[in-house]
């Protein structure tokens, strides 16, 4: 199991963070990889809703597991190799803004050994978590 926590202060309230954050169809308007969403069934922000996401030949599903609007969501994604991911995210009001903090842990099935390691260490770059959460800040303060 490996863990990424990182987050990011946007010029924008909870609200408006919330409903760009929470929105599967909106995911490739800030996340790297152009991943291509489908199957999306439920509004994104409550528990039971899923979507498919694509990103070149690996495709996961993501579960809202549990959320408190607009302030808290917890998601499950279950990916390629039978790696899966949780991440929770909170959106903490802030000098006139929202303070995005999220964790992600991922949990992998044994015996996946250095495929596995690769897998987990490209899910939880922090490079790339930068970078999305970048491009969220520039999608939402845009649209404020």
């Amino acid at each position: 199991m490996g863990a990424l926590e990182h987050s990011v202060w946007i010029n924008a309230r909870p609200v408006d963070v919330w409903r760009t954050y929470v929105d599967p169809a909106r995911l490739p308007e800030w996340q790297t990889g152009s991943p291509v969403i489908a199957d999306i069934d439920g509004p994104g922000d409550q528990p039971g809703s899923t979507y498919t996401s694509t990103r070149g030949p690996g495709t996961a599903r993501t579960t809202v597991l549990s959320a408190d609007p607009p302030h808290r969501i917890v998601t499950r994604t279950v990916a390629y190799f039978g790696l899966k991911f949780d991440v929770d995210t909170r959106l903490l009001p802030e000098a006139d803004g929202t303070r995005l903090r999220l964790r992600a842990e991922t949990h992998w099935p044994r015996g996946l050994g250095l495929v596995g390691r690769l897998v987990e260490r490209a899910i939880l770059s922090g490079s790339e978590a930068r970078k999305e959460l970048a491009n969220l800040k520039a999608l939402v303060e845009r649209e404020a």
